[in-house]
């Protein structure tokens, strides 16, 4: 069949087309967390069209705006289902630079959002790196906005780039998904295993949530599961489902390995990359001719606001009770009560009480959040060991 974009506007017309969902799995709770919503063409014969090759040929055609308007009232249709019965997930539509250029379809997604029909607790559009970094002034414009009106955003295939830091530095993401050309390597390439860890460690870093997808096996599922990723996609958890088959899935309520391991790790590895961004910043400051400035306004003294009081005073507080996980709070609020005073010695060219002093101290509470961190840690492999 020679498809054409009559073909495709067609089946949109016609229901030939809808979404199937490929779960996402939570490596800290090994539950079903959400899903990507996919599309697909199934021909009134029964046959399949692959969107590897619908879609290509709709964004060269220009109408692929035009499908993604048609049917993004059949995805808010299936997120109602869906939130109905497992109203914490959050499902993923994606969309092109084309989609973003296209004022009826950004007019139509805060409609969606203003008249309630999709919360955005449940969205979450994942753009491709290509339609950010596509020079179009408008489709930039229209992420800020979206942004600024508090949809999430996942970069989708990253890594994939030239670009991918600097996209990440002039878009606020949420989540970015690893690209499966890396993960499926992992395994058989120490250059991919190392390209992966340090991707996850800078996503953690930034406070940006990592998804891994391209996971075929449970291996790779293993040797990923200490990582620091928040969650994994691929066809060894499940294949994407058809909405009726995907709920069915999820009142089987399946389960795959879960680990707090990766939790702690990159907790320590945060801790530790602030840490030495501060010394960094004070010997620097100490060195200039006005300290007070070399200091970035936006560097976080507030403990709940660090990426270590983020995780402490968020997903970490599962771990409440814990005794080492308690002993964090007090010298992690007395580092940040020495940065406030690191600062105002600063300000008053007390050199000597920065350098005698407070960094001592820094310095001293700074092993004790490791120790508690690292025991943490150690019981976790422990029980998981036994």
């Amino acid at each position: 069949m020679e498809i054409t974009p009559r073909h495709i506007e067609r089946a949109a017309l016609r229901g030939e087309m809808r979404f199937d969902y490929q779960p996402k799995v939570s490596f800290l709770t090994g539950e079903v967390c959400g899903a990507e919503a996919l599309l697909r063409w199934q021909r009134d014969d029964g046959s399949e069209i692959s969107p590897e090759t619908f879609v290509p040929l709709a964004e060269a055609w220009g109408v692929v705006s035009d499908l993604t308007e048609a049917m993004f009232p059949r995805f808010l249709a299936d997120v109602s289902s869906i939130k109905a019965v497992h109203p914490d997930h959050r499902i993923a539509f994606n969309v092109s630079a084309h989609d973003l250029d296209a004022p009826r379809f950004i007019a139509m997604l805060h409609d969606a959002i203003d008249e309630g029909h999709v919360a955005l607790d449940h969205l979450e559009l994942e753009v491709t790196e290509g339609a950010v970094v596509s020079g179009k002034p408008s489709v930039l414009g229209s992420l800020q906005r979206l942004v600024a009106d508090g949809v999430e955003l996942a970069m989708d295939d990253y890594g994939m780039g030239f670009s991918s830091l600097d996209t990440l530095h002039r878009l606020p993401f949420s989540s970015i998904k690893l690209d499966q050309s890396f993960v499926l390597r992992v395994l058989h390439s120490a250059k991919s295993a190392v390209l992966v860890k340090l991707s996850i460690a800078m996503a953690q870093m930034l406070g940006i949530r990592i998804v891994v997808e391209g996971v075929e096996s449970k291996a790779i599922y293993d040797s990923l599961l200490h990582s620091g990723c928040t969650a994994a996609q691929g066809f060894w958890i499940s294949r994407p489902l058809p909405l009726e088959h995907y709920l069915n899935f999820l009142d089987e309520d399946p389960r795959w390995p879960a680990s707090p391991i990766g939790l702690f790790r990159m907790a320590q590895l945060a801790h530790h990359w602030q840490e030495r961004l501060l010394i960094d910043m004070v010997f620097a400051a100490l060195r200039s001719d006005d300290p007070v400035h070399e200091i970035p306004l936006n560097f976080h003294l507030d403990e709940n606001q660090c990426e270590l009081g983020k995780w402490y005073y968020g997903i970490g507080e599962k771990f409440v009770g814990d005794p080492d996980f308690d002993a964090l709070e007090k010298p992690h609020r007395a580092m940040h009560d020495l940065c406030t005073e690191v600062f105002k010695a600063l300000r008053t060219g007390n050199r000597q009480r920065i350098l005698n002093e407070l960094l001592n101290e820094i310095s001293e509470n700074s092993c004790r959040v490791t120790a508690c961190l690292h025991r943490l840690e150690t019981r976790a492999l422990i029980r998981e060991a036994g």
